[in-house]
C-alpha cells in the first residue's frame, strides 16, 4: 500500500486562513476596502470573518492577544496566502490597483516555473505576505507535474 493509500485525507481547497492582527481595524479596512472582502460576521470573541466567494468565509481576522501586540511589528508565521485570479489581464489590473491604492508591492509579475502559473507578491499593512496569481498549471490523471527542463522563470512588463 502506499503512503497516500494509507492516509485517509484528501484536501480539496484551502478553506480558509486566519491571522492575528496587531491593529484588528486597520487589517479588516484593508482586506475590505482595497482588496474587496465582504465582513460575513463578526463573533462574540471579536473574530471577523471574511468572504470573497460563496463560502461563508476564506479569512478570519483575530485581534492578536495583548501580551504579543507589544512585540516589535513584523508578519506572523505564515509564508504567504496565495489568491487565484481568473487570467494574466486580471493579474495586470489587479497589481495596478493595488499600487495605485499604496500597497506594498514586491516587485513585478513573474512566470514563477514549477507550477507554470503568473504571480506577484504583495504585504498587507502588518507585513504577511501575500499573492495573486493566475494560469496555474493543472496535474493530470497521471499524477505527473510539468518537467523541470520546461519550467520557464521570467517577469513580464506592466
Amino acid at each position: 500500500m502506499s503512503d497516500t493509500a494509507a492516509n485517509p485525507i484528501r484536501v480539496r481547497k484551502i478553506g480558509h486562513v486566519g491571522l492575528y492582527c496587531r491593529d484588528l481595524d486597520r487589517m479588516v479596512d484593508f482586506y475590505t476596502r482595497v482588496l474587496g472582502f465582504q465582513v460575513s460576521d463578526t463573533n462574540e470573541k471579536g473574530l471577523v470573518f471574511l468572504r470573497f466567494g460563496a463560502d461563508h468565509h476564506s479569512f478570519v481576522l483575530a485581534r492578536m492577544p495583548a501580551e504579543d501586540r507589544e512585540k516589535p511589528a513584523g508578519p506572523t508565521l505564515i509564508q504567504q496566502i496565495s489568491m487565484e485570479v481568473t487570467d494574466l489581464d486580471s493579474l495586470k489590473r489587479i497589481r495596478a490597483y493595488l499600487l495605485a491604492k499604496g500597497a506594498r508591492v514586491l516587485g513585478p509579475i513573474k512566470h514563477e516555473g514549477p507550477g507554470g502559473n503568473y504571480t506577484f507578491d504583495f504585504d498587507d499593512p502588518e507585513g504577511n505576505r501575500l499573492q495573486f496569481f493566475s494560469d496555474m498549471d493543472q496535474i493530470g490523471w497521471d499524477g505527473k507535474s510539468r518537467p523541470r527542463e520546461q519550467w520557464r522563470r521570467f517577469t513580464l512588463e506592466d
